[in-house]
């Protein structure tokens, strides 16, 4: 008899090719035998291995901060061995990188949690949500993840189906909740109770988890992508001369990314620096479209300020800035663009809240500058004592060194301690 369960154990961990299809049946798992003498956990006389497989709940389809730092993350895991899959919403934009990073995308309509939904959306969240969970644990059944990681403390899905499937649950803090306490208690409820481990992407984020098991691990750029070897590329493609001291913003075009607060600072920064220009690149977050055309519209008033929209260059524009500004008038978790200002080792303005003095602590005093938020004259200040004294030049920039948070722990670790729990 046990010869016969030590057969079918290693005919259904075994991967043979399809001739038809050319697809192949993937190992889910390897079974060993109870050592003698070793009290067994259940009827069974083998215990599973989780596979070195991570399926992570990505709760919006976009290009935005948490769908690129989950790019990062992937790309480093799956170089490390892990084979990566992601849930999301719909297609997603970053279909070919994350292909070529080595993950496997699927598809499972989900709603996002949304401040600004309506009765009759929250209805719907709550009619759906067994059928995304029904379809996510159908996914879960079919690829046999190891371990299960939401990529949101707003992603409501990933939790149960852990539960149910009994895998270890990473769950990723990317947000400092203030538009709703009462979503803030429930996620510091489920956090508590149906996670493994949360990974929190600054101290900011951490402290509003109170009762988590929370370790901080920063999202950091990858140095081949965000670098200052990139300077010089820019410029050129914008027609901004090569000598013009400029200043940048870059992100998601949002009412509290403080974009306006750094338009308001322009007559101060001329004032000051009348060779110095304003380059601001990003595309509107969904349902923020009237207030991006707004603000491009009060751009357009001034001659020193170039409104570019979305890029997908932003690696060779933060290299070739002088001057980073990140006016944001909440708290900012973790500002991604921030930390490629500082990869590419440009000066950086930040404001005194959220995770951002927390990323400049490592940083050299003369680059970097932290300011109270909303206060435009300050902004302006700040930006113009960082400029160079004269006029800037590729060779300048080039000759910069990247600034980069050092990390204690990797997220390899964090997963390969949750699948082996």
């Amino acid at each position: 008899m046990i010869s016969l369960v030590r057969w079918w154990a290693q005919k259904a961990s075994t991967s043979s090719p399809s001739k038809s299809s050319g697809r192949s049946r993937t190992r889910f798992a390897v079974y060993r035998p109870v050592p003698p003498g070793v009290r067994k956990r259940s009827c069974s006389t083998l215990m599973a291995t989780r596979t070195k497989r991570i399926l992570s709940v990505q709760p919006v389809s976009e290009r935005g901060g948490s769908d690129l730092c989950l790019l990062r993350m992937m790309r480093e895991l799956a170089d490390l061995g892990w084979d990566c899959h992601v849930a999301m919403p719909e297609d997603s934009p970053l279909a070919e990188e994350f292909a070529a990073a080595g993950a496997t995308l699927h598809v499972i309509p989900m709603r996002r949690i949304t401040k600004s939904g309506s009765a009759r959306y929250w209805v719907g969240y709550a009619v759906r949500w067994p059928l995304s969970e029904f379809r996510l644990w159908r996914l879960v059944r079919t690829i046999r993840p190891g371990v299960l990681h939401s990529n949101s403390l707003h992603s409501w899905y990933g939790w149960a189906v852990a539960r149910a499937m009994r895998l270890p649950h990473l769950w990723h803090a990317r947000e400092i909740v203030i538009q709703s306490s009462a979503a803030l208690r429930l996620e510091q409820w489920l956090t508590r109770h149906f996670a493994y481990k949360v990974i929190a992407v600054s101290g900011a984020v951490a402290e509003q988890l109170d009762g988590a098991d929370v370790v901080v691990i920063h999202d950091v750029p990858d140095s081949a992508e965000f670098s200052p070897m990139k300077a010089g590329r820019f410029r050129s493609r914008v027609g901004i001369d090569d000598a013009t001291p400029l200043i940048g913003a870059a992100g998601r075009i949002d009412t509290w990314k403080g974009f306006d607060i750094v338009l308001d600072a322009i007559p101060a920064i001329v004032a000051a620096r009348p060779d110095a220009q304003l380059v601001i690149a990003g595309g509107a977050v969904a349902g923020k479209e009237d207030y991006a055309a707004m603000l491009a519209e009060r751009a357009a008033g001034f001659s020193a300020v170039h409104w570019l929209g979305p890029r997908n260059d932003i690696d060779d524009f933060l290299a070739d800035l002088d001057v980073f500004v990140l006016a944001s008038t909440n708290p900012e978790p973790f500002s991604t663009v921030l930390a490629e200002a500082l990869a590419s080792g440009v000066p950086v303005v930040g404001t005194a809240h959220g995770g951002t003095p927390e990323m400049l602590r490592e940083a050299p005093e003369d680059k970097t500058a932290i300011i109270a938020s909303g206060d435009s004259s300050a902004l302006a200040a700040a930006a113009v004592s960082l400029l160079p004294s004269g006029p800037s030049s590729a060779e300048l920039r080039l000759g910069r060194h990247a600034m980069v948070l050092t990390e204690e722990t990797t997220f390899d670790s964090i997963f390969e301690a949750a699948r082996l729990s």
